[in-house]
């Protein structure tokens, strides 16, 4: 973590600025182990380079603790009794099993993701960015190699451990780990947030737009996605086997997940030319052009606790109840991108 990451980052809970406390231990510029202290005197560790701003910080890192515990002095009871219930700590540990075994950076790949909802390159220049679920940092990475962008990332999971290690270089990104839900991020404070491929993976989609949208400027923007409710009886077949699928131990379903491979080649080549085979078979898997992708979407859908599916007109229906107004949707993605009332940033 470098010192001018506070300018961006926040008490999760108030949003307010962020103290550097003590400094265990300090390389190539960056605080890689250490303390940082927030509101009401809230401490929060800085672990490997990364704050962490996660509720089951003893849960995740009691080895850390162990090894700091005579520099840290009183431990918060909070770090040692915090945790989530169940469905997001699911979620956590699965992105951060899945992200650990796969996490290519493919430019050409990941720039159809920062273009949905008609936004082109020049849309991002020389604004401050806040990727809301960044994962291992593909899209922090293809944003921080455009002009004078600042990109700040927030991960629930370990995979930001990850994009740390890939992006840790570039001074114009910012990394931590934290619940979208109560973002360690300055409110009011982003030129553009977006989240895309998450939400659908928390308690609610609306509640976690809404708490990201805190982090947006007046007159500023804002996108998200969902999975796209496209199919009646597709997506209650999916719920039925979703209830098994979801209990099975993450390195057997991801095993079992390479089953899609065959069936993407298969759905490339021919299935996808076929009505009705090919809804059929979008049912079990997530094809795309990459076999890889391909693999992890797949287990994406399976694994985590929480996969919800929403219409794009549901999703334009938050924004409408957001106060917002809508600026784009893009149907292929299933994402909308509004604008936040009040003077342009």
């Amino acid at each position: 973590m470098k010192r001018h990451w506070l300018d961006h980052l926040g008490d999760p809970y108030t949003g307010v600025c962020l103290e550097v406390g003590d400094v265990f231990c300090e390389a190539d510029g960056h605080i890689m182990d250490g303390l940082l202290r927030g509101a009401e005197g809230r401490l929060y560790p800085i672990i490997r380079g990364v704050p962490i701003f996660v509720e089951n910080v003893g849960e995740l890192y009691a080895g850390w603790v162990h090894e700091h515990r005579e520099a840290i002095g009183d431990v918060p009871r909070q770090w040692m009794d915090g945790s989530y219930e169940p469905g997001t700590r699911k979620v956590q540990d699965s992105f951060g099993y899945e992200w650990s075994r796969y996490h290519r950076v493919l430019p050409d790949y990941d720039q159809n993701y920062v273009h949905q909802t008609g936004i082109d390159d020049d849309f991002y220049a020389g604004k401050t960015i806040m990727d809301a679920g960044c994962g291992y940092g593909r899209h922090v990475s293809y944003l921080a190699g455009l002009q004078e962008t600042t990109v700040v990332g927030v991960d629930l999971s370990e995979a930001i451990f990850i994009a740390f290690e890939k992006l840790s270089g570039r001074d114009n990104v910012i990394l931590a780990q934290g619940n979208l839900y109560q973002p360690p991020v300055q409110r009011r404070h982003f030129d553009f947030v977006y989240s895309w491929g998450v939400l659908h993976h928390t308690p609610s989609v609306e509640a976690g737009f809404t708490s990201i949208l805190d982090a947006v400027k007046p007159g500023a923007q804002i996108s998200f996605g969902a999975y796209r409710k496209w199919s009646v009886t597709g997506t209650a077949f999916q719920h039925a086997l979703r209830s098994v699928t979801c209990r099975l131990p993450k390195d057997l379903l991801y095993n079992v997940c390479y089953a899609a491979v065959p069936l993407n080649w298969l759905y490339n080549a021919i299935l996808r030319h076929i009505p009705g085979l090919r809804e059929l078979l979008r049912v079990f898997i997530k094809p795309s052009p990459d076999w890889r992708i391909c693999h992890t979407d797949t287990f994406d859908w399976w694994h985590p606790y929480y996969n919800h599916y929403h219409t794009l007109e549901e999703l334009r229906d938050m924004v409408s109840r957001a106060g917002l107004q809508l600026a784009a949707d893009d149907g292929p993605y299933n994402s909308v991108r509004a604008v936040v009332p009040g003077p342009q940033a």
